[in-house]
């Protein structure tokens, strides 16, 4: 598990979860496109779950050092 969370480099354990999650949903996309037709959306909506849990730790730290 450790050195999932090294992968990425990332500054805390939560923000590996958000990548590696992020992670998940791409390949899902991409990979079992039967499987995905059952989210809402499909597998664009996996790619759009996918997106925003990549970029949320992103959008975090900047909105932490802005204000």
């Amino acid at each position: 598990m450790i050195t999932l969370l090294a992968a990425f480099a990332p500054n805390s354990k939560e923000t590996a979860i958000f990548y590696m999650i992020a992670v998940v949903c791409f390949v899902l996309a991409t990979v079992a496109s039967p499987m995905a037709a059952r989210f809402p959306g499909g597998s664009l909506g996996l790619i759009g779950i996918g997106l925003a849990l990549w970029l949320w730790p992103l959008m975090w730290n900047t909105a932490d050092a802005a204000f």
